[in-house]
Parts: structure tokens; sequence; C-alpha cells
């Protein structure tokens, strides 16, 4: 006997789609948030590295019962917070801190596909492009590096600022205030975070559709108005003014916009080859202004910026891209000096700009008059089989950070010049009794920089612990002497 037929209720169909696309909005911001934390597992029980004594581990910062006395006189604020609050949930760990770290890049991750799927790149596009920029190995230098989150931190809280007003429609109310508090903390977490408005304006100018001018102010108000407040504050703290005066005593404005072009191209190298990435990358070779190297790159740099202006609109997607790349360096790459002038921490919020450019060809070739299933097939898998030789680069970088002697001989081995990567090898050599190797990595920083008091410190240490072992073992041979 035939079964009856099964009959749905009106709209039961429909129903189920929503419910199926609800499950898939919750399944590949998970799936993402797995993928973002792999990498980072085996580097969760690492130390403290280089910085992170000073600026988390010894900082009176840190101390909860002393955080709120000196905020008036604290550089990062926000950022010193997290560490006060860090050390009252866990306690000094650098497992702690380092897994709190961990937490804020999977916040950033799901909240760049989430932008992305807003603005209709598709949940599989999103995913991927997502992906590409959470597993690319500069990420180490910003998440396993526990010195890394002012960078971590201040990502997080602007992308949650876009988050809040980067739409068709104008904010509500309440969005509007969350934007408006988290473009305020952002900057106090890390300052590179007042370009936001600019980072905002350019979505406006590439990505978004035209509203009205009372929209557009509800929508830029909050950030603009957070960030301004940031910005006084920064200014009222004297630290701050210290470090800027710093800098401009170090370099002239122009001299140090000089210095920070050849910078800017030997940060985007390392983005662009990611196995040259180390903890301490090799400065730029200097150049004047009228010489070969320095013209062509203000010549790429005029053309680029150019180019992305020119086709805001009739090319948005690569556009943007570019665009937001130049706007988030900025801040580390203009007319302020750094000791460091080549870094791999901008790169983890100017990188954004190429993930969603990733994103949108993927959607693109998804959508494809010809074959549409063909291509979205062929770069997905290209995306894909990208994010797993990404994902590989990082877990070795994340490996280094386990031995402070591979970490410092990796980036030895990446910048000959550099005396301060071999300086800090010799004392990683003498905290394992290699005595012999720490004179030597001594030696070759104190070539490399004659001026550099810590190698002399270190090559007295040295002597000192040769003569402790000396007379350990002449003791030793008295005492079995004597036994006799």
């Amino acid at each position: 006997m035939p079964s009856p037929p099964t009959c749905l209720p009106a709209g039961g169909g429909l129903r189920l789609r929503a419910e199926t696309r609800k499950k898939a909005n919750l399944v590949l911001p998970l799936l993402l948030a797995a993928v973002a934390v792999l990498p980072f597992l085996t580097a969760l029980g690492a130390g403290f590295v280089f910085d992170d004594e000073a600026d988390v581990a010894a900082t009176a910062g840190a101390s909860a019962s002393s955080l709120f006395a000196r905020i008036p006189f604290m550089v990062r604020p926000v950022l010193k917070a997290s560490y006060a609050l860090g050390v009252l949930l866990h306690g000094p760990s650098p497992t702690g801190f380092r897994t709190v770290n961990v937490a804020l890049h999977v916040a950033s991750s799901v909240l760049l596909f989430l932008l992305a799927r807003r603005w209709k790149l598709g949940d599989v596009a999103a995913f991927a492009g997502a992906a590409l920029w959470a597993l690319h190995p500069l990420a180490a230098e910003t998440v396993t590096y526990i010195s890394g989150r002012s960078m971590g931190l201040s990502t997080t809280l602007a992308l949650g600022a876009m988050w809040m007003v980067a739409r068709d429609e104008a904010p509500s109310p309440a969005r509007a205030f969350g934007a408006g508090v988290l473009a305020f903390m952002a900057p106090l977490a890390r300052e590179t975070a007042l370009v936001l408005p600019l980072l905002i304006a350019w979505w406006e100018a590439t990505l978004s559709r035209e509203i009205s001018w009372r929209d557009r102010l509800r929508r830029h108000a909050p950030i603009l108005a957070g960030t301004l407040a940031a910005a006084g504050m920064i200014f009222a703290i004297p630290r701050h003014r210290e470090l800027v005066a710093f800098s401009l005593a170090a370099r002239a404005p122009l001299e140090a916009l000089r210095g920070n072009v050849q910078a800017a191209g030997s940060m985007l190298g390392l983005w662009a080859f990611p196995w040259r990435i180390s903890i301490d990358p090799a400065p730029p070779l200097e150049w004047g202004w009228t010489e070969g190297p320095t013209l062509m790159r203000l010549a790429a740099l005029g053309l680029v910026g150019a180019w992305v202006v020119r086709m805001r609109r009739r090319a948005p997607w690569p556009a943007f891209g570019a665009g937001w790349m130049l706007i988030a360096i900025l801040p580390s790459n203009s007319i302020v000096w750094r000791l460091d002038p080549v870094g791999v921490r901008p790169l983890y919020l100017a990188s954004l700009g190429p993930a969603w450019l990733a994103c949108a060809l993927i959607h693109a070739a998804q959508e494809s008059p010809r074959k549409p299933k063909v291509w979205g097939r062929v770069a997905l898998g290209g995306a894909l089989s990208i994010s797993l030789a990404l994902g590989a680069g990082l877990a070795k970088r994340n490996a280094l950070y386990r031995s402070p002697i591979a970490l410092w001989e990796d980036a030895a081995r990446k910048a000959p010049r550099s005396a301060r990567a071999r300086i800090n090898l010799g004392y990683a050599y003498l905290d394992e009794e290699r005595l012999d190797e720490a004179e030597a990595a001594l030696r070759a920083g104190l070539e490399r920089a004659p001026w550099m008091r810590q190698a002399e410190c270190g090559l007295v240490a040295i002597r000192i612990r040769r003569d402790t072992l000396a007379q350990k073992r002449r003791e030793g041979r008295g005492e079995i002497y004597s036994s006799r």
C-alpha cells in the first residue's frame, strides 16, 4: 500500500531554509575560530621573550593595585589595563597572557569574516579570505609574542567599531555609542588606531552606497568623536609627549620620512615573502632623497596612491584593499622616526586589506558568467592551498618561540648586519651555559655595533662565569685530595 503524501504547512520550506541558513551562520565562524587557534596551540606553553619581561611581567602597570593611580602617566592605558586584568584572572603566567592574545586574534578573524559577509561577498569566500589572514605567519609577532598584544587588542577594537557602523543603513543610537567607545579605546591600546576615521572614510569612498548627509554624519560622528577624545588623552599623557619629542630629536621629520619610505618597502616585502619574517627584522638600507632606490619607492607609492583614488568606484575592491594597506601603515611610516623602523606588527592591521581583496576575488570567480562552478572551485581550492601553506609556516614560526636560542638564531641568520640579534643570541646561549658560543655571538655583535654596552656586559658575565666554574673545579680537586 503506497504511503500517503507528506504535507508541509504553508511556508514550511521557507522556514527550513531559514533554519539551515541560521546553522550556517554559526558553523562557519566556529570553524574559522578553530582554524585560527590551531597553529598557536604548540606555542602556548612558551615563556616570556625579549620585551615581554619589561613590558608585561615586570611592569608596574600590570599590577591591579597600582593601575588606576598610574593611568594619568601611563603609555597605552587600555593595553596596561588588559595586563592588570590578566594578572587578576590567571596570574603572571605567560600561558595565560598568550591565551588572551590568541582569543583576540580569533575575534579579529571572525570580525573580518562577518564584515566581508555583510559586504555581500558570500559565506564561503568570506571564510576563505579570513582564513588566509588568520594563518599568515606575520601573526606570530602579534599573537605569540606577548608584547604584540598592543596591535592585536587595538585591531580587535577597531574592527568592532567598524562592525557597528560600516553598513548600508545608518547605525542605531546603541550602535553609534558602542562604536564611539571602541574608537576611543583602540588608540589607547596602540596609537596606530588613530587612523580608524580614515579607514571608515575609505570604505565609504569605495564600497558604501550613496546615503544622505544626515545618515553619513550618524555613521562617522561616533568614530570621529571617540578617536579625537583618545588623541586628546594621548597628548595629555606626559610620557607620550616625551616619546614624540625623543623621536623628533632623533631625526627631523623630513629625514624620518626618507627613512620610513625605505622601511615601508621592506615591511611590505615581509608580507609578500613571509619566510623572511623574524623577531628582529633587518633595518632598511639608507639612501638619499635623490638616489635611485628612494626615487623608485616614492614613485611606486605615488602611483599606487593615485591609482586607488582614481579607481575607487570603477574597481572598488582592488582600490579598497590597496588603499587600506597604505592607510594602515601610515602611522608607523610617516614623519615620526621609530628605533625599529621595519616592524612586523603594523602589517597585522594593514594586511586586512589584501584579505578582503582575496574574499572579493574568490566571490567574483564563484559569480563568473562563464563556468562559475569551475572557476569558483579553482579559486577556492587555490585559497585553501595557500592557507595550508601559510598555516604550516605560522606553526613553524610559533615553534621558534619555545626556544630563545632558536628564535635568535633565526633572527641572526635573516639579518646578517644586525648587532642586536647577535647580542640577544649571545645572552640566550649564556642562559644555557654555552659559554663559547655566547662569547662568539657577543663579539660578533660588538664588531657590528661597538657602542652597545650590552655586549660588553655580557662578555664580563662570561668571564665571571668561567672564573666561578674554574674555582669550583679547583675546590673539587682539593676536596678529593683532602679526602684521601
